[in-house]
C-alpha cells in the first residue's frame, strides 16, 4: 500500500497592523490602506494592490501598508514580492509575530522550507500560543522527512488549540510514515470525530487499518470514501487490495473493473484483477488481463504470463 502524504494545509490570516497609535487626524495613506483591505477581503486583489501601492508610495515608513500589500501579493502568488514587503515590515516592527508567520508562508510558496521553519520558530518565540505557526512548521518538517520533530510541533499546536482536526490528521500522517499505525489510527479517529466531512481522513485511516491487517475496518473506510467521492481511483484500488487480502476475489474483481472503467490505462488494475481471476481458476480471463497490463507497461504482469499462461 502506498505511503500517505500530508495535505499541506496552510492557515493564512489577514492581520491588519497599525503603524502606530491612533490619532484623531487620519494619515493621508490610510484611505488607500482601508480601501485596499476592503477590496482584498472581497477577493478583488488587483484593485487592492493598486490602492496599497499608492499607500506605500505616500508613506514608505508605514508598516501597515507594507504588511497588507504583502498579504495581497501572497494571495496572487507573488511570493517573492510578499517576502520583500514582510522584510520591510520586520525592519519596522520586529516584535510582531504575524509578519514572521506570513513571511514563512511566502517562503513555503517558494519551497524554501528551511527558511520558513526559521520564521515559524521566530513567530512562536514571540507568541508561544500560536498554534497555526506550530502546525505549519510541522508540515515543513514533514516535507523534509523529519517526522519526530513534526510530531512534537503538531502536539504543541494541539496544546494551544485542542479542536484542530487538521493537526490531528497531519500528526497521524507522521505516525503512519513512522510505521506507528496504532498511533496513526488514534489521531485519525480524533480528526474524524471533529470533522466528518473530509474524505481524506477516512481514506488515510483505511490505509492505516489495512497496514495493521484490519482489512474489514479498512473496507468500511474506503467504501465511505467512494460513497462521497465516486471517482476516487486510489480509494478503489485500496479497497480492492483489502478485499484480496480477505480472499473476497469476486468483490475485488468488481472493484478493479470499476477502476478500469474510470481509468482504462491503469495497468496495475488489470494486473491485480488478473490475479483475482487466477485465484478463482479463471485462467484464460486472467491471462487476457495480464496481456493488456503488459501492453500498458507492467513487468509484473509479464512474469505472471510466463508462469501461468505459456504452454
Amino acid at each position: 500500500m502506498k505511503k500517505v502524504f500530508a495535505l499541506f494545509l496552510l492557515f493564512f490570516t489577514f492581520f491588519f497592523l497599525l503603524a502606530g497609535p491612533i490619532h484623531a487626524q487620519v494619515k493621508p495613506n490610510k484611505i488607500y490602506i482601508d480601501s485596499g483591505i476592503l477590496k482584498a477581503k472581497l477577493g478583488d486583489y488587483q484593485p487592492a494592490l493598486k490602492d496599497l501601492n499608492k499607500a506605500v508610495a505616500m508613506d514608505s515608513g508605514s508598516a501597515e501598508a507594507f504588511y497588507n500589500r504583502g498579504v495581497v501579493r501572497y494571495e496572487i502568488k507573488d511570493f517573492q514580492g510578499a517576502i520583500e514587503d514582510f522584510n520591510r515590515v520586520l525592519e519596522l516592527r520586529q516584535s510582531y509575530p504575524e509578519p514572521w508567520f506570513n513571511r514563512a508562508l511566502a517562503k513555503d510558496g517558494l519551497k524554501d522550507y528551511d527558511g520558513a521553519i526559521r520564521d515559524y520558530t521566530k513567530a512562536v518565540a514571540l507568541k508561544a500560543d500560536f498554534p497555526d505557526a506550530y502546525h505549519n512548521k510541522a508540515l515543513d518538517l514533514m516535507e523534509m522527512g523529519n517526522y519526530t520533530e513534526a510530531v512534537m510541533n503538531f502536539t504543541r499546536a494541539l496544546q494551544y488549540k485542542p479542536v484542530f482536526p487538521e493537526a490531528y490528521y497531519n500528526r497521524a500522517l507522521c505516525h503512519y510514515n513512522q510505521n506507528d499505525y496504532t498511533a496513526a489510527i488514534q489521531d485519525f479517529n480524533e480528526a474524524i470525530r471533529m470533522d466528518t466531512s473530509q474524505a481524506d481522513y477516512f481514506a488515510s485511516r483505511g490505509a492505516a487499518r489495512a497496514a495493521l491487517g484490519q482489512y474489514q475496518d479498512a473496507i468500511i473506510d474506503f467504501g465511505f470514501v467512494i460513497s462521497i467521492r465516486s471517482g476516487d481511483v486510489s480509494a478503489r484500488m485500496n479497497l480492492a487490495l483489502a478485499q484480496m487480502y480477505l480472499k473476497e476475489y469476486e468483490d475485488a474483481i468488481k472493484t478493479y473493473t470499476a477502476v478500469i472503467d474510470l481509468q482504462p490505462e491503469n495497468g496495475e488494475a488489470y494486473t491485480n484483477r488478473g490475479v483475482a481471476k487466477q485465484y478463482l481458476e479463471k485462467s484464460e480471463d486472467a491471462c487476457n488481463d495480464w496481456e493488456r497490463a503488459v501492453e500498458l507497461g507492467s513487468d509484473k504482469a509479464r512474469s505472471y504470463i510466463y508462469k501461468y499462461c505459456k504452454k
